[in-house]
């Protein structure tokens, strides 16, 4: 029943979508940007294959929904350009499905890649999408995705003059994971560690004042929930609670730079992590809600619309691989688990063939501008909060949306230092396809990317 509601629901919007393109004008010149937002659910059936837990996703399907999942797209366009932001309930969108997309909705937006910009929020608790430890995702609900992006990007075509508002305030719920035991990194919490506690915000309102899209930020993992139950996790919370609060449905959750970070209401006193539960859910979702409410009340400040965008394919150079050897004993030892084994006979297959294993990790770096002083920088991968703090001081005055999670998987981005000390952000590349951990100094080719994304016109 609900397959065939979610079927007839994108058949009646693809129409619409048809009659608005023929009535669509630009607004090339003009001073007022224009802006258009929607939410539309990408809620699975019943026994989808699910994402987040490599063992729990292997056992079987989700056996129910505790609350909806959604594709937000937030299209705007000023001064003849134009930029489309989709953010999903979701762990992961893979390289191949976000080129895949990007190619679909560019043609009908007349939008290049650059001037789209995709963001999961990370969520653990929903369907499987990309690659991920041997992921294997349902073809019946790619196909029930890609048609829900295409209803959410066609609303949300649907602009209208729009006066932007920004502002920032600092986020209590990322608490560092990366806890120092016996010479080890362990993955448990760490309240002393360094976590990006900044949270971004800008307000589209129309004309008359009303809200068009709120958009706002937080660099922590979702990682709550381990059970077999769909659900957004706290940005949906979050964004459930902010669009009471503005009696609209506006909110627009990006996950940030929280690669290294889980919600706090998990781990305070603690040291491990305790089991999430849906009262801790709604609790870390409050807090952020909270956070961005009292943001807004203490007032936002104007700033002149300005749209710009630009995308990089930047090199991540990977460190030496191990020895042939080494990946013969991986594949032959049954303790290591079918998946890595898996990885290991992949490598093998590849230097069997003749063929050379990457050197570097070729990953998108994007940003888009909104306005004066607003810019979102996106990394193709699980950015760790280094990366928030070190795109933040690069532009230093204005608000800045450091994103990871954006336009494919990637694999954990540690900051160099971290390297040495070791831990699951920096081991878990195989988990990518991988054949080895990324190599120092990457922090001056992002510095790099940066300087060639703000030639480019991101400010």
């Amino acid at each position: 029943m609900q397959a065939r509601r979610v079927r007839l629901l994108v058949s009646l919007v693809l129409i619409t979508a048809v009659t608005v393109e023929g009535q669509q004008t630009r607004t090339e010149g003009t001073a007022m940007m224009k802006a258009g937002f929607a939410s539309v659910s990408i809620t699975p059936p019943l026994g989808t294959t699910m994402m987040g837990f490599g063992s729990r996703d292997k056992a079987h399907g989700c056996t129910g929904i505790h609350d909806d999942i959604f594709v937000q797209a937030l299209y705007a366009e000023h001064g003849g350009q134009a930029a489309l932001i989709l953010a999903y309930d979701l762990c992961f969108v893979g390289r191949a499905d976000a080129d895949r997309l990007k190619g679909a909705i560019g043609r009908w937006l007349d939008l290049s890649p650059m001037r789209i910009l995709l963001n999961t929020s990370h969520s653990h608790a929903g369907p499987a999408v990309g690659t991920w430890y041997d992921a294997h995702p349902d073809a019946a609900y790619l196909e029930q995705l890609q048609h829900a992006r295409v209803q959410a990007a066609a609303w949300a075509w649907r602009a209208r003059e729009v006066t932007v508002w920004v502002g920032e305030t600092k986020s209590k719920l990322p608490m560092n994971r990366r806890r120092k035991e016996g010479g080890e990194i362990l993955l448990a919490p760490n309240p002393g560690g360094y976590v990006y506690d900044s949270l971004p915000i800008c307000l589209l309102k129309d004309t008359g004042g009303r809200p068009v899209c709120l958009v706002f930020s937080v660099s922590c993992h979702p990682s709550m929930m381990s059970g077999w139950e769909i659900s957004a996790e706290y940005p949906g919370v979050a964004r459930r609670l902010l669009n009471e609060h503005l009696q609209a449905e506006v909110s627009l959750f990006l996950q940030g730079t929280g690669g290294d970070a889980k919600p706090s209401v998990m781990g305070q006193g603690q040291t491990r992590w305790r089991p999430g539960s849906w009262e801790d859910m709604e609790g870390a979702g409050g807090m952020v809600a909270r956070e961005v409410s009292a943001a807004l009340e203490g007032g936002l400040r104007q700033v002149e619309p300005k749209l710009a965008a630009v995308s990089l394919e930047v090199a991540w150079p990977l460190e030496r691989p191990e020895s042939t050897d080494y990946h013969q004993a991986v594949a032959a030892d049954e303790a290591q688990g079918e998946v890595r084994r898996t990885w290991a006979r992949k490598i093998l297959a590849t230097l069997e063939a003749g063929q050379p294993l990457p050197d570097a990790a070729r990953l998108t770096v994007q940003g888009i501008q909104l306005a004066q002083g607003l810019r979102l920088v996106g990394i193709e991968g699980e950015a760790v909060a280094g990366w928030g703090k070190l795109i933040s001081d690069f532009y230093g005055e204005g608000v800045t949306f450091p994103l990871g999670y954006c336009n494919g998987e990637g694999l954990y981005l540690p900051m160099s230092e971290m390297l040495d000390e070791g831990g699951y952000e920096v081991v878990s590349f195989w988990e990518y396809g991988y054949p080895s951990r990324l190599a120092k100094g990457f922090e001056e080719t992002m510095k790099a990317a940066l300087e060639r994304i703000r030639e480019a016109g991101v400010e």
